[in-house]
C-alpha cells in the first residue's frame, strides 16, 4: 500500500440491501473512480466485522478527497471513509463531518488482521490501523 501519497479506502455497499444491489453499487463506484482517472485497487474491507467490496484509492489533491467523500456520503449513504494522509496518519472521516484518528495503516499477517473488527485485504496483503507511539 502506498503510504507517501494520501490513500482513501471506501465502499458503496450497505448491509440494508441485497447482494445484487450491492454488486450494482460497487460497479457504479468503480465506474466513477475510472471516470475521474483515479488510481485505485479493488479490496476486501471488513468494517465493524462485516465484509464489503472496497476500493483503495491514491489521491493527489484535496479536491479528489472531497469528490470521494461526496460519492461515499451522498451517493452511497456511507457512514465513513478511511483517509491516510501524506503524513501517514489514518483517520475515519464521518458523514456528519467529524473524524476519528486511528494511527497508521500497517501491513500485518492474516492471523493478526482477523483478530481486528476492521481490516483491508488488498492484493493478498492484510492491513490494519495501529496507534502510533
Amino acid at each position: 500500500m502506498n503510504t507517501v501519497r494520501p490513500v482513501v479506502i471506501l465502499s458503496a455497499e450497505s448491509t440494508k440491501i441485497s447482494d445484487d444491489a450491492n454488486n450494482q453499487r460497487t460497479t457504479i463506484l468503480e465506474s466513477l473512480l475510472s471516470d475521474l482517472n483515479l488510481a485505485f485497487n479493488r479490496a476486501l474491507g471488513v468494517y465493524n466485522g462485516t465484509e464489503e467490496a472496497s476500493f483503495v484509492v491514491l489521491v493527489n489533491s484535496e479536491e479528489e478527497i472531497e469528490a470521494l467523500k461526496g460519492f461515499a456520503f451522498k451517493n452511497f449513504d456511507q457512514e465513513s471513509i478511511l483517509l491516510q494522509d501524506a503524513n501517514q496518519e489514518a483517520s475515519l472521516l464521518f458523514a456528519n463531518g467529524t473524524s476519528e484518528r486511528l494511527g497508521r495503516l500497517t501491513q500485518v499477517s492474516e492471523e493478526i488482521a482477523k483478530t481486528h473488527n476492521n481490516f483491508t485485504l488488498m492484493n493478498g496483503q492484510y492491513y490494519v490501523t495501529q496507534k502510533r507511539f
